[in-house]
């Protein structure tokens, strides 16, 4: 009875928050292969019913106001899973907590409101700054041979040798003449959307592996703004997973009140073969890393691609315990690099392992956490460092 006096009282507070939440509430049990009868992914453990999944789902909306979009993947259908445990060991609401984050990188708060508010997001939020960045301070990144920008070539890097006297589209021509061995991917690309490879030789040029001409290439190219940046080498023992994409690391790091430097919920992004990209979005694998630089026992897929493994589908490696080369360097790296950008609170690192050690991809502002709760577990220990 008071519950439902409360919802009442609620109601007439904020009667188009309440519609809002009873509106998703309607789309669960609507769509319930979704939120309510999906695949799990942890077969082998005991089971909630449907009706206790149901409960749980409508329980989240009605607190939190979002979906649980993710129930699955945390493992919440397990048996052991109460409520009590998810609430309180699980970062939630997604959304929510994304826009802590895009807010705590705007603005952070150990700097006085009327002088240095404003965070350094721009730099690792703009591709092109952040190579510029890590290159003055000496940090390993792929260098970046060409920024089209506006039609136009913005930046050509000066080992390419082109006559600046020359006009932006003479540039871009004598550009495209060079032999490359390239990666291209749109300046304000995510998860790997626009990306191709890109080789140009004497016997043409290949695009993802496929010939193309050169007008194909510069009408391609000046549709957006693009970055065409070296295609790195990457370890032996990481290719040996995949060999057709870059396998990057995604660590978070987050600065603490007190200026430290505070890293958290490692993992290994693996692709598939043939691919290009190993982003999870795209049907990559996530895996957890222990603190020794060891691969944990399962990976995971998005629910789309899949759901669990303990081996990679493609070159059938064993993830448990598998060794990543130059872990401690690349721990090592993040601290430094992130001690520099003392203007933002946290960013979500992609590092790829080369044989010469570690070496920088990008930095995300706006990272993921559901991938690195499923890897690792609840994160709810670390929300101290988001609460300002």
């Amino acid at each position: 009875m008071k519950s439902l006096i409360r919802i009442v009282k609620d109601f007439v507070k904020k009667p188009m928050t309440l519609y809002k939440r009873f509106c998703k509430c309607v789309t669960i049990v609507r769509h319930q292969s979704d939120y309510v009868d999906n695949a799990s992914y942890y077969p082998d453990s005991e089971h909630k019913t449907k009706k206790q999944i149901l409960h749980d789902q409508l329980h989240f909306v009605w607190k939190y106001g979002e979906i649980e979009r993710f129930y699955f993947l945390y493992g919440f259908d397990r048996k052991e899973m109460t409520r009590e445990k998810m609430e309180g060991e699980y970062i939630m609401p997604y959304n929510s907590f994304l826009n802590k984050i895009n807010h705590l990188n705007f603005y952070l708060p150990f700097y006085s409101k009327k002088m240095c508010q404003y965070t350094g997001r721009a730099i690792i939020g703009d591709k092109f700054y952040f190579y510029l960045f890590l290159s003055r301070l000496g940090i390993s990144t792929p260098k970046i041979y060409c920024y089209i920008k506006d039609g136009k070539p913005l930046y050509l890097n000066d080992s390419l040798c082109i006559d600046k006297e020359l006009t932006d589209e003479e540039k871009l021509d004598m550009f495209l003449k060079c032999e490359m061995d390239a990666f291209v991917k749109p300046a304000d690309g995510q998860c790997g959307e626009g990306s191709f490879l890109l080789q140009v030789s004497k016997n043409g040029v290949l695009m993802n592996h496929k010939e193309i001409t050169i007008d194909e290439l510069k009408r391609i190219l000046l549709s957006a703004d693009y970055i065409v940046q070296e295609r790195i080498k990457q370890h032996h023992q990481i290719s040996a997973l995949c060999s057709s994409t870059i396998n990057t690391i995604r660590f978070q790091s987050v600065r603490a009140k007190d200026g430290s430097i505070v890293l958290f919920g490692p993992k290994l992004k693996i692709g598939r073969e043939g691919g290009i990209v190993d982003n999870w979005a795209q049907g990559g694998i996530i895996v957890g890393i222990n603190e020794n630089g060891t691969l944990m026992k399962h990976g995971f897929f998005k629910p789309q691609y899949g759901t669990i493994t303990t081996e990679h589908p493609d070159s059938k490696i064993r993830f448990e315990n598998y060794q990543i080369p130059y872990y401690k360097e690349t721990v090592e790296a993040i601290v430094k690099l992130h001690s520099y950008l003392y203007r933002i609170h946290s960013v979500g690192w992609d590092v790829a392992i080369t044989e010469e050690g570690p070496t920088f991809i990008e930095g995300n502002s706006l990272w993921e956490i559901s991938t690195t709760q499923a890897a690792h577990g609840g994160l709810k220990h670390l929300e101290s460092y988001f609460n300002y």
